[in-house]
């Protein structure tokens, strides 16, 4: 049939009568009944469904094809069982007294179903139907189990459960009633975990990206409470859209994010677009085909541009429309009052739409005007009603709205029309908390501030931090203070945290707060439960004119906190050589905490050489160690501040004291040690340089060469040697720097030892093992081949008489065994497929070699130097 018709028309075809509803947006359209003979649906029952009465079917399945299909996939998955009235094998119909149980129509047949199959069934089919495209099996069960916390065992096992009622089980394709069950908002727990998938799994590219919009835009604000950030947090800003995607949620939702639509006259069609333009013509010409949820949207966008005519158009197709909350909590009410659009405001509230409409935010149309600050619009709501004192989800009324953003006129308003002006949110704010938290500078913000204190707002209620208004004008600095810092109570009354609101000033640099709190007899060296004051929170915070201000106060810079540091230890953090100074003292210089951590071991951590100079001309112990052993030089050191480590070796040079560069710490570590093993390449040259030995040993008696052994490093290696690193040298157990190598199978730095410092190869540890041992023992073939080539020997026991070849055997290491017997058998310098080579001749190698044979229980051959296996 298809090819008789034209190229451009397509052909859409249901498998039962379509709802009126449904049918109404086809009314231009010619519909073919293709299904008009039931003669057909007939034919199609008695080959589906042989044994059971064809006219019973016909009746229950309401005309529906895939009622037959579905029913008969059930019977032979054994998902259901025959009914009561069957057909037998020859037709004749088996009489029972009682009705049959068939399933009346497509949903009673999928209950019926449903209690056969997985009881997660409604999670795979929100997933499957959620899906921009039909998922494939490995997919779904990706999402499923990364998403869900199911095993993907059992996921597996639900699916085959699954394959009765799927069309495809790869992909996974529902159809009929199955795919329909769940739509719209229905899918959000779908679409939900779509989107978390993708987010764990990544988008790398722009289709997955787009496809990520999409869930989020369908998941629902239950899910995503800020998928503007979301997605801007993943680049929107960057996409460039030739045309909307998906659909109008997806592409709004990329828009408001930042991406950009190139060709905006391609978004004519669209009629949420159109309604939003303002084009009362393409609307109109779009009006038949518009599903709901885009004539919502419409009046919405309509309602926010203040296009009447269209708006009225929307209210007389479907009134409904006019209490629709979309996902972001707009409904046309509070976008119009939100936009200052008088005329749509009393045009909705006219057609009936409640005044405190709101969504599960509770946002109502009057908070909205309130936070924009249209005065005519929010008279025209409180004459319509809309309740004053209303509290949206966070508990906040449109008089907090109002005061958070400075809109004196209005908070005035609302006050007259009897708002209670110390209502609290869910925080534990009240209007006056808010407008104190903007710490604006304008004159309607202080204008805002009279006008509430005026109409009753209250001081002294505290927020669940327990911050009253000082608090917060204090922290943010307010320059209304002393509008209200003769009325409180107790100037230095705590927090939840013990801090005052001087502290709270001092912690965020405002000298001006500061002053005037303590011109009215704030405490100076007040603390709060860590101990600290506002000096010390101004110093924590490389605030210097408030520290100044506190010092000149009076302020003690000898207090210590709940760790033991003064306001020093925090300044010196800074690279502030004047912070620094204002706050040093003879005592402070010298001051240890809780550690024993004193202010120049922390400068010296940093890299300003300016603060350290200035803590040394004050006085400070250079050479006194924390309780860790830890000095200021051995801190820069570690911290790789060379320009500050050269500067205290120069001080200590230049006083005559001594420079205790190779002292170890309370584990026994050398301090180059340290370094090396950080990789700090100048910081041990510049050690080495000023006169640290490259022979200083840790507790277990390794040296610098044994270090850079284990780090495999040969640049290290090259800078420790030319500063008289001894790689011979053995460590407590004996072992030399090229036994440490080889255990930790380090070939490049082997090579250099064996090769650039000429290190011997056949030294034995305290067990008797030489570095051919160990690589035997460890199976390293390309270092066994390395030690070889320069001489090492093969037949060498250890204290227990194990050759290289033994110890091989033991370690179930055959290969290098094997080998090992090869190179005897080349001892006279032919080279053999094991790859070993010639290897160097020595007068002692055939009594070497003969030595092996009596542990081996080989006999040598008297015609050549080959080994024999004696039987």
């Amino acid at each position: 049939m298809m090819k008789t018709l034209p190229s451009w028309l397509k052909l859409a075809i249901t498998s039962r009568i379509l709802p009126e509803n449904d049918r109404k947006k086809l009314d231009r359209f010619q519909i073919l009944n293709l299904d008009d003979n039931s003669d057909e649906l007939l034919e199609f029952i008695r080959n589906k469904l042989p044994q059971i009465d064809s006219n019973r079917i016909l009746e229950c399945c309401q005309g529906s094809w895939f009622y037959v299909s579905q029913y008969s996939r059930a019977l032979k998955a054994n998902l259901l069982t025959l009914p009561s009235t069957s057909c037998s094998s020859n037709n004749n119909i088996v009489t029972i007294p009682r009705r049959c149980s068939l399933p009346n129509g497509d949903n009673a047949l999928l209950a019926a179903i449903e209690s056969e199959l997985p009881t997660h069934l409604n999670l795979y089919l929100r997933l499957i139907v959620a899906s921009r495209r039909p998922p494939s099996r490995q997919r779904l069960v990706a999402v499923t189990h990364l998403t869900a916390n199911r095993a993907i065992q059992l996921i597996e096992v639900d699916l085959r459960e699954c394959e009765p009622i799927l069309e495809s089980t790869d992909p996974l394709i529902l159809s009929g009633a199955w795919r329909e069950r769940f739509k719209h908002d229905e899918c959000e727990e779908g679409h939900a975990l779509w989107a978390q998938f993708i987010q764990r799994t990544g988008c790398e590219t722009v289709q997955t990206f787009l496809e990520y919009a999409y869930h989020l835009a369908h998941s629902g604000e239950l899910h995503y409470l800020d998928r503007i950030r979301t997605l801007r947090e993943c680049g929107a800003e960057l996409i460039e859209l030739k045309f909307p995607v998906f659909d109008f949620m997806t592409t709004d939702l990329l828009i408001k994010a930042g991406a950009v639509i190139l060709d905006v006259r391609q978004l004519q069609s669209d009629f949420v677009f159109a309604c939003t333009s303002g084009d009362l013509d393409n609307v109109l010409l779009l009006l038949d085909s518009v599903n709901y949820d885009d004539l919502c949207s419409g009046l919405i966008a309509a309602s926010s541009r203040g296009h009447t005519e269209i708006c009225k158009l929307i209210l007389k197709i479907d009134p409904r429309a006019a209490a629709h909350v979309d996902s972001q909590q707009w409904n046309a009410l509070r976008s119009a009052a939100c936009n200052n659009h008088e005329n749509v405001v009393q045009l909705l509230i006219e057609n009936g739409v409640e005044v405190d409409e709101c969504g599960e935010g509770g946002r109502t149309a009057l908070r909205a005007a309130a936070w924009s600050g249209y005065e005519r619009v929010v008279r025209r709501l409180l004459e319509y009603g809309a309740d004053v004192n209303k509290q949206d989800a966070e508990g906040r009324t449109a008089l907090m709205a109002a005061a958070f953003m400075d809109h004196a006129n209005i908070v005035k308003l609302l006050l007259e029309n009897d708002a209670l002006p110390n209502v609290v949110d869910k925080y534990g704010s009240t209007a006056l908390h808010l407008a104190f938290s903007t710490g604006a500078e304008t004159d309607e913000h202080t204008e805002t501030i009279t006008v509430l204190l005026k109409g009753g707002a209250d001081l002294h209620i505290e927020d669940i931090n327990d911050r009253n208004c000082l608090h917060i004008a204090a922290n943010h600095g307010d320059r209304n203070l002393p509008l209200i810092i003769g009325c409180i109570q107790n100037i230095d009354i705590p927090d939840k945290n013990g801090r005052t609101p001087l502290m709270l000033a001092s912690s965020q640099g405002h000298v001006f707060t500061c002053k005037q709190l303590i011109e009215y007899g704030a405490d100076i060296d007040a603390i709060d439960e860590s101990g600290r004051t506002p000096l010390i929170i101004a110093a924590m915070n490389g605030f210097l004119d408030v520290c100044k201000l506190l010092v000149n106060s009076g302020a003690d810079e000898g207090h210590k906190d709940n760790d033991g540091a003064v306001a020093l230890h925090y300044a010196v953090t800074h690279a502030d050589s004047e912070l620094s100074k204002i706050l040093m003292t003879s005592t402070t210089v010298q001051a240890t905490d809780t550690r024993g951590v004193h202010p120049l071991i922390i400068a010296a951590q940093r890299s300003s050489v300016e603060v350290v100079e200035e803590l040394l001309r004050a006085g400070a112990p250079v050479q006194l160690q924390s309780h860790d052993g830890l000095s200021s030089l051995r801190a820069a050191a570690l911290n790789g501040n060379e320009s500050v480590l050269r500067f205290l070796l120069n001080y200590l040079h230049e006083n005559n004291e001594a420079l205790k560069l190779d002292e170890v710490d309370l584990d026994g570590i050398p301090l180059l040690h340290a370094l090396l093993v950080a990789r700090e390449t100048n910081i041990v040259s510049t050690l080495l340089e000023y006169g640290a030995s490259a022979a200083v040993r840790d507790s277990h008696g390794r040296s610098c060469a044994h270090i850079v052994a284990q780090l495999n490093d040969p640049k290290l290696a090259a800078i420790v040697w030319n500063y008289g690193a001894e790689f011979e040298a053995r460590d407590e157990e004996g072992r030399t720097p090229l036994m440490i190598a080889v255990w930790a199978s380090n070939y490049e730095i082997c090579q250099f030892m064996l090769e650039t410092i000429g290190v011997a190869p056949n030294v034995a540890d305290y067990q008797g093992a030489t570095a051919l041992n160990i690589a035997a023992n460890n199976g390293q073939r390309d270092i066994v081949i390395l030690l070889l080539r320069f001489g090492a020997e093969p037949s060498i026991c250890d204290n227990l008489g194990r050759c290289a070849s033994d110890v091989a055997q033991l370690a179930g290491h055959d290969h290098i065994r094997l080998s090992l017997w090869q190179i005897l058998k080349s001892a006279g310098g032919s080279a053999d497929s094991s790859g070993f080579g010639s290897l160097p001749g020595s007068p002692t190698q055939q009594s070497k070699a003969k030595f092996l044979l009596q542990q081996k229980n080989l006999k040598p051959s008297c015609k050549s130097n080959t080994l024999q296996i004696t039987h």
